[in-house]
């Protein structure tokens, strides 16, 4: 009979730290759990080879997902765990169509940060663009989407800068 994977532990909170912040890096889920730098790699291998997480590889980061977790919104949760990102998904999400020095201005980040951000997300399929005049603009394609996301997983992405409009966003969900 094979060994439950959750048997142990140091490997059950590192799941669970993982299932309590979906896109979760290692050393978050390190701290979150309490466990040793080699210690968690190693779970986090174990468990990723077990099919209860799954690994979703950026380009400066592993993203950890408990393996329910829905294949669409995987990247976008892990893009949403940089703070920069959260606050250009909140400009996104509140405002109109806009352009990259309109969004820097609302997200109070460099229009080369924005720039980045856009990028990945319009490769996500979260954000959309189009055209007023001759400049690009960019726009949530999906802002009930996002809501949601953030919302329901503001536990592990909210800072203080997003904690006031996911408060909002909660209320209108609601109703």
């Amino acid at each position: 009979m094979p060994e439950d994977p959750l048997a142990l532990a140091a490997r059950r909170r590192i799941y669970e730290a993982v299932q309590k912040a979906p896109g979760v890096g290692a050393r978050e889920a390190q701290r979150a759990a309490g466990t040793g730098w080699g210690e968690t790699t190693y779970h986090l291998e174990r468990l990723t080879e077990a099919g209860l997480i799954h690994r979703e590889r950026s380009t400066f980061q592993d993203h950890y997902f408990v393996a329910e977790f829905p294949l669409a919104d995987r990247r976008l949760l892990g893009l949403a765990r940089s703070g920069s990102a959260r606050r250009l998904l909140v400009a996104l999400v509140e405002g109109e169509e806009s352009t990259v020095p309109e969004l820097a201005a609302r997200a109070g980040l460099s229009e080369g940060r924005v720039a980045v951000h856009l990028g990945r997300l319009i490769e996500t399929g979260v954000v959309r663009t189009g055209r007023r005049g001759r400049y690009r603009t960019f726009a949530a394609a999906d802002r009930q989407r996002v809501m949601r996301l953030m919302v329901a997983y503001r536990e592990g992405l909210a800072d203080g800068w997003v904690e006031r409009a996911i408060e909002t966003w909660s209320d209108l969900l609601r109703t």
